[in-house]
């Protein structure tokens, strides 16, 4: 690693005590391999960087043969890089991204070489084999300063591979529990429409987290129910409604609060309301307490969102900022495809398990360098046609130009025989 900038060195060091002195030389040579792109097209030729004595098989026992905790991996990962970013204060909030690469669909594009995966259980009238399987990933969302501006920034901790037989949801409560992400915080999970549901809310309210997320606009909420004075047995919901007719029906129970937000590349006036609500069927026997919030976006033809939040005491305004970071994970998603993540031509599920951990450290690495959060004294390029120095693909570039060994050497000069 002597050729690596000295802060790529000590993140790869992070990751020692989880492997066996001679496994922990492979994983040097697979990152170091990413990294500059040799591992792209095959893992084993990431053997180019080891002495002369290496064996190239080693590479593919690292996958298949050595033992290594994924969970363990992942929590590892997430907390180098709460670390990195808020060093030993950590703030009262964090916020997490949760999503899959593919949607659920029988025909979804496979990850090259996994090949077909029998079902958990037979299921009368389908086939025993699916192709419809992808990579659930979670990733850390952070603020970060560019120039003048904050932005906000996302770096991958952890995937879980998806298929048939258990839900995305189950895989996002799995990874929750293998981050190990430290207590005496709250922990804001953001997820799309497509992904929560009341089997997620129940799993992260029993280990203390919350969730943040669209919902459909059929989705039914109700309201608190009013004191009886005839007594009775007491009501637990009340008054129902489709979110997309709270508006319009319930105008007294929401509460309006302006705020500005960055619509279509402008800055713009948008409405939030906010109400409290009842969802039915997380708990069995009593409700659960959330709050839903609308935002409206005045003079342009655009859906109105309708977010749901755990938390009863995060602002309206401050969870519409948090959910407008959450594209960033799709550019994670465009981040670790570059680095390979359909490139894997390995044979066993334990390898393709692997191959999304080792990709996400990479990006990781990459993007806190690229945020300004791990600093390296890398060499600019100067591209007349791209001016930009601190995206991801550039920091990689310039990582690979630090990287590459001189082809010649400067030669004295010689007398001439004429």
């Amino acid at each position: 690693m002597e050729s690596l900038p000295p802060e790529v060195a000590r993140f790869i060091l992070e990751f020692r005590f989880l492997f066996r002195a001679e496994v922990f030389a492979s994983f040097i040579f697979l990152i170091y391999g990413i990294l500059l792109g040799e591992a792209k097209y095959g893992t084993v030729r990431s053997s180019v960087f080891a002495p002369d004595d290496y064996q190239p098989q080693r590479l593919s026992d690292l996958f298949t043969r050595h033992k290594l905790s994924h969970q363990a991996f992942m929590a590892r990962l997430a907390a180098v890089v709460l670390e990195r970013l808020y060093g030993a204060s950590l703030p009262a909030r964090l916020f997490w991204i949760a999503d899959s690469t593919h949607s659920e669909k029988p025909y979804s594009q496979r990850v090259a070489s996994l090949g077909w995966f029998h079902r958990s259980k037979a299921v009368a009238g389908r086939a025993r084999k699916l192709k419809g399987h992808c990579y659930v990933f979670a990733a850390h969302l952070y603020r970060y300063t560019q120039g003048k501006q904050e932005r906000w920034g996302s770096a991958l901790v952890g995937a879980l591979l998806y298929v048939k037989g258990r839900t995305i949801p189950q895989l996002v409560g799995e990874l929750v529990k293998h981050l190990r992400l430290p207590e005496g915080i709250r922990h804001y999970w953001i997820v799309d429409r497509g992904i929560i549901s009341r089997g997620l809310c129940r799993q992260l309210a029993q280990l203390g987290q919350y969730v943040l997320g669209r919902m459909r606009c059929n989705q039914v909420v109700y309201f608190a129910p009013e004191e009886s004075e005839s007594g009775g047995r007491p009501r637990l919901y009340g008054e129902k409604c489709r979110v997309d007719q709270l508006l319009r029906r319930f105008p007294e129970r929401l509460r309006r609060q302006p705020m500005k937000l960055r619509v279509y590349g402008q800055t713009r006036t948008v409405e939030v309301y906010s109400a409290e609500i009842l969802l039915r069927g997380v708990w069995r026997g009593r409700a659960f307490p959330a709050r839903i919030i609308l935002l409206l976006v005045p003079g342009l033809a655009i859906k109105p969102w309708y977010l749901l939040t755990s938390d009863l005491e995060l602002d309206p305004c401050e969870a519409v900022n948090a959910y407008d970071g959450r594209y960033q994970i799709e550019v994670n998603f465009d981040e670790v495809k570059e680095l390979g993540l359909g490139h894997y031509q390995g044979r066993s599920a334990q390898g393709v398990r692997r191959w999304p951990l080792f990709l996400s450290a990479v990006q990781t690495v990459l993007k806190l360098m690229a945020t300004g959060k791990l600093p390296a004294d890398l060499p600019t390029l100067n591209w007349e046609w791209y001016e930009r120095e601190d995206s991801v693909g550039q920091v990689r570039r310039r990582l690979i130009e630090h990287c590459r060994p001189p082809l010649s050497r400067t030669k004295g000069a010689t007398a001439s025989l004429q």
